[in-house]
């Protein structure tokens, strides 16, 4: 199950997480469902969710750092 958080973002929708799977969700409002990124813990998740820039920390914590499986 991906638990869901919205964000305060123009790019970014809302952000999720599963622990089963320890993978991250973003979703930016476009065609595509959402990205998914593999082997994120979830203190990235939740640090992540609570950033004062979503979208900085996207770029510089999540994108640059796990790897993108969809």
């Amino acid at each position: 199950m991906i638990n869901w958080i919205t964000v305060e973002s123009n790019a970014i929708r809302k952000v999720g997480y599963s622990e089963a799977k320890n993978e991250l969700y973003v979703d930016m409002g476009q065609r595509q469902p959402y990205c998914v990124f593999s082997e994120v813990s979830k203190y990235a998740f939740f640090h992540f969710a609570a950033a004062e820039s979503v979208e900085d920390h996207f770029e510089s914590h999540i994108k640059s750092v796990y790897s993108q499986v969809s």
